[in-house]
C-alpha cells in the first residue's frame, strides 16, 4: 500500500498584486493555489540554451516547409487561418511561460475542439 505523504499548511508572502496573478494563473490551469504554487516551484530549470536553440530551428524549419507547401497546392489561407487560431490563443494564455502547465495542452485540445464543430 502506497502511503501519501502528509501535506503541511505553509505561510507565503506575497504583494496583493503578485497573488491576484497567482490565483489567475492557477484558475486558469484549472489548478489549487496550493498546487499550482508546489507544481511551478518544483518544475526542473529550463532546457539548456542550445537544446532551446536547436529545438526552435527546427521547429521554424519545419513551419518554413509546411507554409510553401500550403502556397504550393493553392491552400495559402489554411496557414493563415491556423496562424491566426494559435495567435488568438497565446494571447489568452497570457504569458509563454504560462504554456508550461499541466493544463495548457488541453485547454489547446479544448478550443481546437469547439472550433472544429462550429
Amino acid at each position: 500500500m502506497t502511503r501519501i505523504p502528509e501535506r503541511r499548511q505553509r505561510a507565503v508572502m506575497a504583494t496583493d498584486a503578485e497573488w491576484e496573478m497567482i490565483a489567475r494563473r492557477a484558475q486558469a490551469g484549472g489548478m489549487e493555489l496550493s498546487r499550482f504554487i508546489v507544481h511551478r516551484t518544483l518544475m526542473p530549470d529550463a532546457l539548456p540554451r542550445e537544446v532551446m536553440r536547436r529545438a526552435v530551428r527546427e521547429m521554424l524549419v519545419m513551419a518554413w516547409i509546411e507554409e510553401r507547401r500550403l502556397q504550393d497546392s493553392g491552400a495559402g489561407d489554411a496557414w493563415e487561418n491556423a496562424g491566426a487560431a494559435v495567435d488568438d490563443w497565446l494571447e489568452s494564455e497570457g504569458a509563454l511561460a504560462h504554456l508550461t502547465d499541466p493544463g495548457a495542452a488541453n485547454r489547446w485540445k479544448a478550443k481546437g475542439a469547439g472550433e472544429a464543430s462550429e
